[in-house]
Formats: C-alpha cells, structure tokens, sequence
C-alpha cells in the first residue's frame, strides 16, 4: 500500500513539473524563443509519458511538433504530430485525431508532397464531416484545393473551394467565405482564360 500511495504522488508530482514546462513552452513561443519552447515541450512529454498520461503527453507532443514545423524540421514534426495521434485515438479524442491529421497534411504540403497531404486531409475531412463540424470540414476542404492546385489538378481545387465556399456559407463564417470566394473568382477566372 505504501509503494502505490508514493507511486500515486510521484505521477502528480511528474504531472505538476510537466504542468509548468508546457506553460512555460507557451510563454517561450509568444516571446519568439522556439528551441527553448520546443525543449520545455519536450520534456512536459516526457514527464506525461512518465505519469501515463496519455492525453496530456498527445497535447505536448502536438505543440512540440508544431514547433518543429515553424523550425522547418518536418521529419521530427511528422514523428510528434503522429504520436499524437495515436494518443488521440486511444482517447476517442475526435476532433483533435483530426487535427493531427490536417496537420500531417500540410507538414506534407510545406515538404512540397500534395498526393501525401491530400490522403490526410482526407481523413481529417471525413472525421470533421461526421461530427458535423461544417468550419472545419470547410478548412480541410480549402487545404486540399491548395494541395489539388500545387499538382495542376485546377478543376478538382476550384470544385473544394466550392465546396468550401458552401460550407463556410453554412457555418456563418463571413471572412473565410470571403477569402475562399476570392480564390474561387481568381481560379475560375484563370480557367476561363486557359480556355479562350
């Protein structure tokens, strides 16, 4: 009974130390210092993976990954965002499975893969769709034209950002309707002219 109680302690302790360096990471981020944020994620990771907190330690391990993106390490920023989600899931974290996989995407996306963004915004998209989250769905759905558009595939991207369009339209989103209205004008605009 005394090994469980001192075990019990030692995880709220482990989770308080990973409490402070993940609010730490944040404070470091906003200040621009983003290999200290990224080692303070980093260990809150560590110590949520000690405390066998999977949830917390999938939350560390996301910031980590994107701070990795904004350090242009995308390998390791893959590695975090898929330890992720392999948390999320074990959480039946819907919604943040599916931003992990809209952010594998566009990891892609920034290492110049759009076939291998598409197949995960994809899947990010399908779960957005089935929990009816229309903004979100429509955020995917904009991500994969852009993909679509980086491949030459012009007709398939304006009709995502038509769908987007729809989408935002619904959701009552006035300025991402607004700027996916504009890329819809400007791509139909330079079909047309291709087509001339």
């Amino acid at each position: 009974m005394k090994g469980g109680v001192n075990s019990i302690m030692n995880e709220h302790a482990e989770q308080d130390v990973a409490a402070v360096a993940m609010q730490r990471g944040y404070e470091l981020l906003q200040s621009g210092a983003s290999e200290q944020a990224l080692a303070e994620f980093t260990r809150a990771e560590e110590l949520y993976a000690a405390a066998a907190d999977g949830q917390r330690q999938a939350r560390a391990s996301t910031n980590k990954a994107l701070v990795l993106v904004q350090l242009r390490r995308f390998a390791e920023a893959l590695a975090g965002f898929g330890e992720a989600l392999k948390g999320f899931e074990q959480g039946d974290e819907f919604i943040r499975v599916a931003e992990q996989w809209g952010n594998i995407g566009s990891v892609y996306r920034d290492m110049g893969q759009p076939d291998a963004a598409v197949g995960n915004y994809r899947e990010a998209l399908s779960i957005y769709r089935g929990l009816g989250l229309r903004e979100r769905a429509a955020d995917q759905c904009t991500n994969l034209a852009y993909a679509l558009f980086m491949k030459k595939e012009y007709g398939e991207a304006l009709g995502w950002y038509r769908e987007a369009l729809a989408l935002y339209t619904e959701a009552g989103s006035a300025e991402k309707r607004g700027l996916t209205a504009e890329n819809v004008a400007r791509l139909e605009s330079a079909l047309a002219g291709d087509s001339e």
